[in-house]
């Protein structure tokens, strides 16, 4: 099997095939009579790919248990998207659209160890970018649009999760979210200082593009002119 290879011809591919792909799919989920029905099935299935995967890397590649817990931010966006779509979930919606930003960091410098067809890699590429699909269905088809107060839950619920996860790889010696060391490999947190002041610049720039995406849905107040 062949070594999956950062920003090479393959990676850029990966990044091309599968955003058509994603967005080819919620072009034709516009075909669908039962958009509800088309969700819930859509999570069923992109949540068993995930569970397969885990099983995937736990038989053939030994990794630990707790080295796998869906504690990354990616993940839990991605069971926040599902319970999104299971459920025609509008709060899920506010957080999964806000934190899917995360899912663009992730695919620029994806955790994968092998190329395709392996099924690691299919799984990790389309997991996140069902995130994408999740974000574009339901502000398509359920006319879901983030508010003042999802830009405030998004940050607020994501920072309490910090507190929680750091207290966690302290007990299990993990670093999930990268919040108790910096990562063992080439990432954008190369750039934003030594620990832990990258975490507070990752703050920053994850605040500036939260309201970034918010500017598209941002009310505008009413202009009263003048002029008769």
């Amino acid at each position: 099997m062949d070594t999956f290879e950062l920003f090479s011809m393959e990676h850029f591919l990966n990044l091309g095939g599968y955003l058509v792909t994603t967005l080819l799919l919620a072009l034709l989920s516009a075909f669908c009579y039962k958009k509800t029905t088309l969700a819930r099935v859509s999570a069923l299935l992109i949540a068993g790919v995930k569970i397969a995967e885990t099983v995937y890397r736990y038989v053939y590649f030994k990794e630990p248990l707790v080295e796998m817990l869906p504690l990354h931010l990616c993940n839990l966006t991605f069971i926040t998207a599902v319970l999104t779509m299971a459920f025609k979930s509008y709060f899920f919606f506010e957080l999964t659209y806000f934190w899917t930003i995360g899912a663009f960091f992730a695919l620029l410098t994806p955790e994968v160890k092998l190329s395709f067809p392996n099924f690691w890699n299919i799984s990790f590429f389309s997991t996140h970018y069902y995130l994408f699909y999740t974000v574009i269905f339901c502000i398509s088809f359920w006319k879901f649009k983030p508010t003042k107060n999802s830009l405030l839950k998004a940050i607020i619920y994501l920072n309490i999760i910090f507190v929680f996860v750091f207290i966690l790889n302290t007990n299990l010696g993990t670093n999930y979210m990268y919040i108790n060391y910096k990562p063992d490999f080439n990432s954008p947190i190369d750039y934003l200082g030594p620990w832990p002041y990258y975490i507070l610049s990752f703050e920053g720039i994850g605040i500036a593009l939260f309201m970034l995406a918010y500017l598209p849905f941002r009310k505008k107040k009413p202009h009263f002119s003048t002029r008769f």
